[in-house]
């Protein structure tokens, strides 16, 4: 029995089973159940695509960031955030739209889903794909935004405030779509994971409290920015969410056919 386990790609052992089975195998089913080892594989999948799901969010958001600064730097533009204003980008999005990310329930049709190879990359081309075209778009988008109110005249600290309102509307927007590489946003309720929606709020709020407040804003080098022009840019961030959904289409008619 023993031999057999070592040689299995996953050696299971049933917890009633003799010493030598149990410290062998790699899967020990404690309750006797074959049926929970189908809950078991429904878990570890679920956690996968969990892992997959920040990954996704955290490569496109990076590449966003990486691609709107050398535009700046190739057009000879004065960057559009400084290093503290990065860093709260990070905390204030990427850090808590992650953490809501990691409480996403497994997908309904996840076991329908062929096993992968154990030689299978997690950064695999789908992956991939995904990062390019969502971390493209939101950083084209950005610099097109910072390009338009610097060759309008605003002050460079005062446009600073405008990037990094809309990054903070881009990237919740944007974790809408990490939720699922299959399934539209529009389909996955709110209410299977309440983190996503306290945490998009939450963030949202923390941005404005630090546009608002004279001291958080000074220290943040950044600067109030009227109502109007908060729609204006929400109305932008709204592109990603666009992009996502038309790119999950076409992934949904290959599959099909």
């Amino acid at each position: 029995m023993a031999p057999a386990l070592i040689c299995a790609i996953i050696g299971i052992a049933l917890g009633s089973g003799t010493d030598g089975a149990i410290e062998t195998a790699d899967m020990i089913v404690l309750d006797d159940s074959f049926s929970s080892i189908v809950s078991g594989v429904k878990e570890g999948r679920g956690a996968y695509s969990n892992i997959r799901k920040v990954s996704y969010m955290l490569l496109s958001c990076g590449l966003a960031e990486v691609l709107f600064f050398c535009l700046s730097i190739f057009f000879e533009l004065p960057m559009p955030l400084v290093a503290i204003q990065l860093l709260w980008l990070n905390i204030v999005t990427d850090g808590l739209q992650d953490f809501a990310l990691s409480f996403e329930p497994t997908e309904d049709k996840v076991m329908e889903e062929k096993p992968r190879k154990t030689s299978d990359s997690l950064f695999n081309k789908e992956l991939l794909i995904e990062v390019l075209i969502s971390g493209l778009t939101m950083g084209i988008i950005v610099f097109m935004v910072w390009n338009n109110l610097l060759k309008n005249g605003m002050d460079v600290n005062v446009a600073r405030g405008y990037i990094m309102a809309l990054m903070v509307f881009m990237q919740n927007i944007h974790v809408l779509n990490c939720r699922s590489e299959k399934t539209s946003a529009f389909k996955m309720s709110l209410k299977k994971n309440l983190w996503i929606p306290v945490v998009i709020v939450g963030s949202i709020i923390l941005q404005i409290i630090v546009m608002e407040n004279d001291v958080l804003s000074s220290f943040l080098k950044t600067s109030s920015v009227p109502f109007i022009n908060m729609v204006e840019l929400l109305g932008f961030s709204l592109i990603i969410l666009l992009v996502v959904e038309i790119y999950k289409i076409f992934k949904r008619k290959k599959r099909s056919i």
